[in-house]
C-alpha cells in the first residue's frame, strides 16, 4: 500500500511539474508575441537638421603620429521630422574618434540622443564637397565643378540603431563645413545637415 502510494504522490508531482514548465513557455510566448504586436510593424522613419554647436571634448595627441584622440565630444543641433514633428526637437551626439588632423577624417563612434529617443551610431568622415554653394573658385575653400562652385568640408556616412524610445535601425548621412583654429581643429560649425532614415516600431 505504501509503495502503491509513493508511487502516485511522484506522478502527482510529475504532473505539476509538467504543467508549471508549460505554463511559463505559454507566458513567455505570450509575453513576446504581445510586446511584437504591441510594438507595430517596422515603418520608415526620417528626421533631419543642421549641427549647431561643438564643444572642446578631450582632445589629445596621438604621440607622433599627427592624429588625434578625441573622447566625448559633443555636438548638438535639432532634429525635425519622424522626430520632433514640424518643429523639431534638440538633440546631444557624444562622440569618440582617431582622425589626422590634416583631414579630420575616419571612423567616428557617437550616441545620439533626442528627446525620449537614444541610439547608437557609427560612421566615417572623409573630406568633400558640401551643397553649399560660393562664387569664385581657388582650388581649395570653393571648388568647380560642372554642377557649379561648392564649398568643401566634411561628409558623414554611417548607421545607427535605436537603444530606447523605439526599435529599429537606419543610416546617417550628413555634411559640415567646419570652422578651423590656427592649430588645425575644429571649433565651430559655419553650416550643417544632418539626416537619419530607416525603419523602426514604437
Amino acid at each position: 500500500m505504501s509503495r502503491s502510494s509513493g508511487r502516485c504522490t511522484g506522478s502527482a508531482r510529475s504532473g505539476r511539474a509538467a504543467g508549471i514548465f508549460v505554463g511559463a513557455v505559454v507566458s513567455a510566448f505570450w509575453f513576446v508575441s504581445a510586446s511584437a504586436f504591441a510594438a507595430g510593424p517596422p515603418v520608415p522613419f526620417s528626421a533631419s537638421g543642421p549641427i549647431l554647436t561643438i564643444d572642446t571634448g578631450e582632445v589629445k595627441p596621438a604621440g607622433q603620429s599627427g592624429r588625434f584622440v578625441v573622447r566625448d565630444r559633443h555636438v548638438t543641433g535639432t532634429l525635425a521630422g519622424s522626430i520632433g514633428g514640424a518643429t523639431g526637437v534638440p538633440f546631444v551626439m557624444t562622440y569618440d574618434s582617431n582622425v589626422p588632423i590634416a583631414t579630420q577624417s575616419g571612423r567616428v563612434h557617437a550616441r545620439l540622443i533626442a528627446g525620449v529617443y537614444e541610439a547608437n551610431v557609427e560612421m566615417a568622415s572623409s573630406i568633400g564637397l558640401t551643397p553649399v554653394p560660393c562664387d569664385t573658385p581657388d582650388g581649395a575653400t570653393c571648388i568647380a565643378t560642372p554642377g557649379g562652385n561648392f564649398i568643401p568640408g566634411l561628409l558623414l556616412n554611417g548607421n545607427m540603431n535605436f537603444l530606447s524610445g523605439a526599435t529599429g535601425h537606419g543610416t546617417v548621412a550628413g555634411w559640415l563645413i567646419p570652422i578651423i583654429d590656427a592649430q588645425g581643429h575644429i571649433v565651430s560649425i559655419a553650416a550643417s545637415l544632418l539626416t537619419i532614415s530607416g525603419q523602426w516600431s514604437l
